[in-house]
């Protein structure tokens, strides 16, 4: 039976560097999330994980097909990020206010889409389903922010109107430990694997000469929302 649980979130898509609703949306990694997945790799090369669960839209299998598993991948559209409906694709950083109750009141629906109460609702019923009850001890779920940070909160106990009070980055690790009945988060967002020298906003305070010299950053060259 499940033991351990890795929960990943992809890493930086298009949607996230232009600023537009990606939802259900087919966008690529950029480069920098393709760089983040291989990092990532290296973090968990060795934790003999048995069994992958992975949404299937674009962004995430490129994320788990970087990891070069070997075991066992199922995807599904159960792991999607909320659905966004006629919004997706459209800038929302043009306008943020216009578009900000829909990055962060859970009851909020764009039009045609999902209120993060519904995402909530069917992600909990595949944890219940599927990877909760898996045979295998080690488990990866490869999925999106949303659908990750609404886990943990029903998870903590957290009301989903204090979801936004949670944040994964790209391509950031959380991990799940069963004790007895109870399945506790043992880690959240851990972005230790991007290495410390890849900090570049910690580089940057020091100088432009020294921010030039050091290695390409794996985060982001300036704070982003990331949905």
């Amino acid at each position: 039976m499940a033991e351990v649980i890795f929960l990943v979130r992809h890493g930086e898509a298009e949607s996230n560097l232009k600023k537009y609703f990606g939802g259900w949306l087919n966008d690529p990694l950029t480069s920098l999330g393709k760089r983040q997945a291989l990092a990532l790799r290296k973090r968990l090369a060795k934790e003999n994980i048995q069994r992958a669960f992975c949404s299937d839209l674009l962004r995430a299998r490129q994320t788990i097909q970087a990891l070069r598993l070997s075991c066992p991948v199922e995807f599904s559209a159960a792991l999607r990020e909320k659905s966004y409906g006629k919004l997706e694709g459209v800038c929302w950083g043009e306008d943020e206010e216009k578009y900000q109750k829909y990055h962060t009141d859970a009851y909020a629906r764009a039009p045609g889409g999902e209120n993060s109460v519904e995402v909530q609702r069917r992600v909990m019923h595949f944890f219940n389903s599927k990877v909760f009850t898996a045979h295998e001890e080690k488990i990866l779920v490869v999925s999106h922010h949303g659908p990750l940070v609404l886990l943990a909160c029903k998870l903590l106990g957290m009301p989903i109107k204090n979801w936004r009070r949670l944040r994964l980055g790209n391509c950031g690790l959380s991990i799940l430990t069963k004790e007895g009945n109870t399945w506790r988060l043992k880690l959240w967002n851990s972005l230790s694997h991007f290495g410390l020298r890849s900090f570049s906003p910690l580089l940057s305070k020091e100088g432009n000469r020294q921010a030039k010299s050091a290695p390409p950053s794996l985060h982001p060259a300036a704070p982003r929302k990331r949905f």
